[in-house]
This record gives structure tokens, sequence and C-alpha cells, in this order.
């Protein structure tokens, strides 16, 4: 395993190189230099979470999805009985103050 291109370092620059070709163009990252290499992660992770979920809600509202949210999956995820009526995206919580457990 003496060879280049399996060392840690190698490997690194892999996951820059992935991590860049997956940014859209309006993003940028700026890491504190005081940050630790655990702390630098975490921001990444957190910041890729972001965009993976911006990206989702974009082909989303693409795709010509509904507005409204699944009757079944949300009366699923509240523990409620019966299924709230017609909630928009966004809306959940309100249905979560109403619903009678």
């Amino acid at each position: 395993m003496s060879d280049a291109a399996s060392s840690p370092h190698e490997a690194e620059r892999a996951d820059d190189r992935a991590s860049e070709t997956a940014l859209p163009d309006d993003a940028a990252l700026s890491i504190p230099d005081t940050a630790s290499r655990g702390e630098a992660a975490a921001i990444a992770a957190a910041v890729g979470a972001h965009l993976r979920d911006r990206a989702a809600a974009a082909e989303a509202a693409t795709d010509g999805a509904s507005s409204e949210c699944d009757r079944w999956k949300l009366c699923d995820r509240l523990g409620c009985r019966d299924p709230p009526r017609a909630t928009s995206h966004g809306e959940e919580w309100k249905v979560a103050g109403r619903v009678r457990r």
C-alpha cells in the first residue's frame, strides 16, 4: 500500500475535487482558520445538507408536485387518528397544533 494514489492526502484531494464540482455556482463556503478538522467537517456537512435539501425542494417544485402535503403521511408523522384536511407545504406546524392525538 505504498502507492501514492492510496495515500490519505490523495483521497482528501479527490474528495475536495468531488465536492467542488457538486456546489452550485452561487454557493461559497468559508471556514474559519481557527476551526479544527472536526469543526470544519461539521460545517461542511451542515452546508452540504442544506444545499441538498434546497436542490430537492427546487426539483420537487419543477416536477409539478402538489402544493399540498400527503394527508396520510402527515397523519402518521403527527400520530393522529384522522388525516388532517388539505395542508400546504410549510404549513405543517399549524396542523400539528390543531391535532388531537
